[in-house]
């Protein structure tokens, strides 16, 4: 019994990180998602609106990642992100509603949980947007040797 109690909090806890891990492509499914359906619902066939979600998806998220690491202007940086942000946020309040539910919680508890989930998982979308500029920034400034 006991061990079945650890192993089910380790699951929790790596369902957690998954969940902030997953925050920063919010956007992009949502996105992808849409084109799918606004393809399948004009009479396409389901390749080419799930090529077409597919593409819009990956594209929006290399595409926004690219920008956001090669841009220098802190005001287009910060528009970036908080395009990023607000669906991962969004997803969190979500998840931090049923979270609430799950454990019972109601009336105020349930709204503070769910808006710290919320600002949990749009700060990770930041942070990861964050890490792939340093991690760009660095390979740019390394010497070249001739």
């Amino acid at each position: 019994m006991t061990l079945m109690i650890i192993l089910g909090g380790i699951a929790a806890l790596y369902l957690i990180g998954l969940l902030f891990r997953l925050a920063s492509l919010a956007l992009p499914v949502c996105l992808g998602l849409c084109a799918f359906h606004l393809l399948r619902d004009q009479g396409y066939g389901w390749g080419a609106a799930l090529a077409m979600g597919l593409l819009t998806g990956i594209g929006l998220h290399l595409t926004g990642r690219w920008l956001f690491s090669r841009t220098t202007s802190a005001n287009i940086r910060l528009l970036i992100g908080l395009l990023f942000m607000a669906p991962a946020g969004a997803a969190g309040l979500g998840a931090g509603t049923a979270l609430a539910g799950l454990l019972g919680i109601d009336g105020g508890w349930r709204t503070c949980l769910a808006i710290l989930v919320g600002g949990a998982a749009a700060s990770a979308s930041w942070r990861s947007l964050a890490a792939d500029r340093s991690s760009i920034g660095a390979m740019r400034d390394e010497p070249t040797v001739r």
